[in-house]
């Protein structure tokens, strides 16, 4: 599976602290992929074994996105900080260009992704992260049977014309800010940049793979023994101008779990030179409960602006 790491926060990071140096960067889970907890408890040998099955070669992509307000300084007419980027499906553990901008560049807002490509053809414009004006969307996960359906989601809209490549994420993606284009123009009270404009969006995104998906009967509607386990897996990120973020962990069908993904409130502090200019060590969290995170259910979610999709 593809594997992702996002950064936002007050203080610029340097893309070599969040991406090349810390033990587990997703530069080395190119080659072994790291899941937090695994292996605390374990015996020497169930660890060894473990760390064998855990070996993962993701070899069909990289990308990386900042955010910079290096534009704001030449042209007046642009505000806000703008996403930059960085693709390459050359291998990045030994990409000298990949080292070189991470050594010298830094920034509050970072989403880096390696690609396990679901189907061909390895290519940079399949790469993740894909961006749209200010925003910047990327994906863990796959749209069940998309081959099928993907020429009943954006195929008939004008913003067909701004797809470049063939991934299920790409049109995902397009059809997000769809959307949220639409949101934006008809329901003013939400603002230009509200969460719950970004939030509605996802929740329409959903419901439009679902209808899909129902009338070809396909994915977590496929019929007959075994569908159970058929769903879509959607952990997708969204920023707008790296000021906020929007994270989504999702799997729809009745087995099976979601895509795993992790929060600290931390890392980007512990990970900065600037304040620990030796690493520290990952540790098991203590910090589970925080109240100062508030993450909705998708139900929560649903519930709250469900009568929309009427209006």
């Amino acid at each position: 599976m593809c594997r992702w790491i996002v950064y936002i926060g007050q203080q610029p990071l340097m893309l070599e602290d969040l991406l090349i140096r810390p033990k587990h960067s997703i530069v080395k889970q190119v080659s072994e992929r790291f899941i937090p907890g695994l292996y605390y408890g374990l015996e020497e040998d169930d660890v060894e074994e473990l760390k064998k099955q855990a070996t993962w070669i993701n070899v069909h992509g990289f990308g990386v996105s900042w955010y910079t307000n290096t534009l704001t300084e030449f042209d007046p007419s642009i505000k806000g900080m703008l996403p930059a980027q960085f693709r390459t499906i050359a291998p990045i553990s030994t990409d000298l260009a990949f080292a070189q901008l991470c050594g010298h560049t830094a920034s509050t807002c970072t989403l880096a992704h390696i690609r396990d490509a679901s189907f061909p053809p390895v290519v940079e414009v399949n790469n993740h992260p894909f961006i749209f004006g200010k925003y910047t969307f990327m994906h863990n996960g796959s749209v069940e049977s998309f081959r099928k359906i993907y020429k009943s989601s954006v195929q008939d809209s004008n913003y067909v014309f701004g797809i470049l490549g063939n991934t299920d994420t790409e049109h995902l993606a397009t059809l997000y800010f769809a959307h949220l284009d639409i949101i934006q123009a008809t329901r003013p009270s939400f603002g230009a940049d509200s969460t719950d404009a970004l939030l509605l969006a996802l929740i329409e995104t959903i419901a439009d793979i679902h209808t899909i998906q129902f009338q070809h009967q396909v994915g977590p509607f496929t019929p007959g023994p075994g569908a159970e386990r058929v769903g879509n897996a959607l952990n997708l990120c969204i920023t707008d101008g790296g000021v906020q973020m929007l994270v989504s962990r999702w799997r729809d069908s009745k087995e099976g779990y979601p895509r795993s993904l992790y929060l600290s409130l931390n890392a980007g502090e512990k990970l900065n030179r600037k304040y620990y200019p030796d690493l520290p060590d990952p540790t098991t969290s203590e910090d589970v409960d925080n109240t100062d995170v508030k993450i909705d259910s998708v139900r929560e979610l649903v519930a709250r602006h469900k009568p929309t999709r009427q209006g």
